[in-house]
């Protein structure tokens, strides 16, 4: 990992929050995006990997913590074949899936019934968009299909034929949109982010410190969540870390607690974390 200035904003945050989870590491709560977080952004998602220095470290730190989660956009499959640890906890499709740490699956059931409208909107989309042309690529996820145009030539053009032959069509089938760093999402319109997500973990364990690491506007969720998870009661302490690049959307910078260098920075966090806790 490169050397440098990592962590550019919150040093003081960082610390007294790694001072809670010194204090009691099992009652501590680590959760991570895994695509910009501990993965570099890349241009077609199933090139992107975790890189062994962040296995290292995010294992040595399940081994230690009360929780470790991995809370991505990604198919659960997806993100478990990106970052598999034994132990950890598993959240997919933002909260549509979760596999508990002990190995238990749960596809939430309200989300099956809207399966056919997203797949008829993949369907178009792959035969409406010239896909090859406007940089796109389709990533279908069952419950939930991502396009991505990081490839396009013109962003501009491109986004605009995805708004016109994707999202308009998908919001007229009542179906929800998320977005994020070149990427619309086609999803179904119910409650379950990765802040609900966040929600669920940590009220099922007594955990005093938490973190969650994320770079993009569907972590924006997890951060707000943590918060007021923390401000539920005084013995809890929680920091919001921001793997911050050029193109990071400004609520993610005005929600998190601590700005680090993208993933390299996530990286010098984590292993500030495990340090703190005896690693």
């Amino acid at each position: 990992m490169p050397d440098g200035q990592l962590i550019t904003k919150g040093e003081t945050e960082l610390d007294t929050c790694l001072a809670a989870f010194a204090s009691a590491p099992r009652a501590g709560a680590l959760l991570c995006d895994i695509d910009g977080t501990i993965s570099a952004i890349v241009a077609r998602p199933e090139d992107a990997a975790v890189s062994q220095p962040f296995r290292d470290v995010l294992a040595a730190l399940t081994e230690r913590l009360g929780l470790v989660a991995f809370v991505t956009g990604r198919a659960l499959e997806d993100g478990r074949r990106m970052i598999s640890l034994d132990g950890a906890a598993y959240i997919g499709t933002h909260g549509l899936e979760v596999m508990a740490p002990d190995g238990q699956v749960l596809t939430e059931p309200q989300a099956e019934r809207y399966i056919s409208e997203v797949q008829e909107v993949a369907a178009a989309a792959a035969r409406d968009l010239d896909c090859d042309a406007l940089g796109v690529v389709l990533e279908n996820k069952r419950t939930v299909l991502a396009v991505h145009y990081r490839l396009a030539a013109d962003a501009a053009r491109t986004r605009h034929e995805i708004l016109t032959r994707v999202v308009e069509p998908a919001r007229s089938r009542g179906l929800g949109i998320s977005s994020g760093h070149f990427l619309f999402e086609v999803r179904p319109p119910l409650p379950f982010t990765k802040g609900t997500a966040t929600r669920r973990l940590l009220d099922g364990g007594d955990y005093l410190a938490g973190m969650f690491c994320g770079d993009d506007l569907t972590d924006v969720t997890g951060f707000k969540t943590l918060h007021d998870w923390a401000a539920r009661d005084a013995r809890r302490a929680a920091c919001a870390v921001a793997a911050v690049t050029a193109e990071t959307p400004r609520p993610v910078i005005e929600d998190a607690d601590v700005l680090v260098r993208a993933t390299p920075g996530v990286y010098e966090a984590l292993t500030r974390l495990l340090g703190a806790v005896g690693g």
